[in-house]
């Protein structure tokens, strides 16, 4: 008989973004000499306080500000929470499901032809559900994902709105190892309607001197 096999183990991987990356940092840094095999531990120097200067754009560190800010923490626990219980279940169904496998191969010489074909296809179809759930899993968990990332937006920007209530900044930006993004911006220097404007009217001038053509 042929024989059905399922890889189910590495699932749910789902790259992410910006809410499920964690930064890693050490007090150290190691250099290793390549010639004398000896390790050489060098101090990284503390960080250093940075007088704050008059602007009228503010950046923010998002990377710094994800390791402290402790909705973050609580909201990945959560993430983290919901994707080791979807493994626990889809790797208890996939475990199940290979046992079967395992027995019908056992019992298979002994089968008549159509006992094994009506076992295999029940098999097969138990299979294809097994993938059907792994793939509704990932969907939720992205979903949920998604979800759990638009609270902590909300909650950043609606903090920084509150925090530039005085209209200090025009712009503030998040900066991160993902990129840079605005996070603040008075609409008094948003120039869309402008340049919109000018180049319609550049779109305008130009059609119209190629029907006169």
């Amino acid at each position: 008989m042929k024989n059905i096999s399922l890889g189910l183990n590495a699932v749910l991987v789902i790259a992410v973004a910006i809410l499920y990356y964690m930064q890693f940092s050490g007090d150290t840094v190691v250099e290793e000499d390549a010639a004398t095999d000896e390790v050489e531990v060098v101090d990284v120097e503390e960080p250093v306080d940075i007088e704050k200067i008059a602007s009228n754009i503010g950046y923010i560190d998002v990377d710094s500000m994800q390791q402290e800010y402790k909705l973050y923490d609580e909201l990945s626990n959560k993430l983290k929470a919901r994707e080791k219980k979807y493994e626990k279940e889809l790797n208890s169904k996939s475990t199940a499901f290979e046992k079967k496998v395992m027995e019908f191969q056992q019992k298979a010489p002994t089968m008549t032809q159509f006992e094994g074909q009506t076992r295999q296809k029940e098999l097969a179809e138990e299979e294809q559900m097994l993938y059907k759930m792994r793939d509704d899993f990932a969907v939720k968990f992205q979903d949920e994902q998604i979800k759990l990332n638009e609270e902590l937006q909300t909650k950043i920007k609606g903090y920084i709105k509150e925090y530039n209530a005085d209209k200090k900044y025009d712009i503030i930006i998040g900066s991160s190892r993902l990129g840079n993004m605005v996070l603040y911006f008075d609409e008094g220097i948003n120039l869309s309607k402008d340049i919109v404007e000018g180049l319609n009217e550049e779109y305008d001038k130009k059609k119209a001197e190629k029907n006169k053509k």
